[in-house]
């Protein structure tokens, strides 16, 4: 049989190698990427928990085993945009919760290299590394510090949502004397959170009170969405400055 007298067999048995090829490779690369980092002792950390780089989420946990290389085996998904920027050299830190669980959440933190090493492949088994046990003092100042310094960032998160909103006037002082206190608040970190929060509740109450008329009012006007928004950011200044609701 020469390939002349049988050109067309050839072709299609070439169409269906190339085929498969594709069908193949595209589920290689539609399948998450997954890694499994093994530690001694993993604590409280949790199905769901974040996989973060630089505060940044960029995965998360999504199952923990035992017995893994007679270790625990923690496997963690990355975003697709992120997973190629994991390479060799990267470290996978097991962050404990602050409080002794009181507040925060556990979670794996990335520390990549100075210089990228190698991909990783998927599947492939890391050695984990977990931090030192901290003293509660040291933990209750750290995420103090924290988190004022969240509140102070969603804060100028929120100035920017407004810049250009027509509700800019309303919510302008607002957020500025609220950016106020979580500047001040990290700047007196080492006071503590709970003192802080007892000498300026009135001023938090009368900041959430503010938002919350501008919120009233996005409804009024139909923009629930706005208002739905605002509604979410109010809650979340209620938790950190552990305002009752409704109040």
């Amino acid at each position: 049989m020469t390939f002349g007298e049988n050109k067309w067999i050839w072709i299609g048995i070439m169409a269906v190698v190339v085929a498969i090829a594709v069908i193949l490779g595209f589920i290689l690369l539609s399948e998450p990427f997954r890694l499994i980092v093994l530690y001694d002792e993993v604590g409280d950390l949790k199905k769901e928990d974040p996989v973060v780089w630089k505060e940044f989420t960029i995965g998360k946990v999504e199952q923990i085993q035992p017995l893994v290389d007679n270790r625990i085996g923690v496997t963690i998904r990355l975003r697709e945009d992120y997973a190629t920027r994991i390479t060799r050299g990267s470290e996978f830190v097991l962050k404990r919760t602050a409080f002794l669980g009181l507040v925060g959440s556990n979670a794996i933190e990335v520390i990549t290299p100075s210089t990228p090493g190698t991909p990783f492949a998927r599947g492939e088994k890391i050695l984990g590394k977990i931090t030192p046990k901290t003293s509660l003092l040291e933990d209750s100042r750290k995420w103090t510090l924290d988190s004022w310094n969240r509140l102070r960032d969603a804060t100028s998160a929120l100035v920017e949502e407004f810049r250009t909103s027509p509700y800019k006037k309303e919510a302008e002082d607002a957020l500025s004397s609220l950016k106020s206190l979580a500047e001040e608040g990290a700047a007196q970190a080492k006071e503590g959170l709970q003192h802080f929060r007892k000498n300026h509740s009135k001023d938090f109450e009368d900041i959430v009170k503010k938002l919350e008329i501008l919120r009233d009012q996005m409804r009024k006007k139909g923009d629930e969405r706005a208002a739905r928004q605002l509604g979410e950011q109010i809650e979340k200044i209620r938790q950190s400055a552990e305002i009752p609701p409704g109040k």
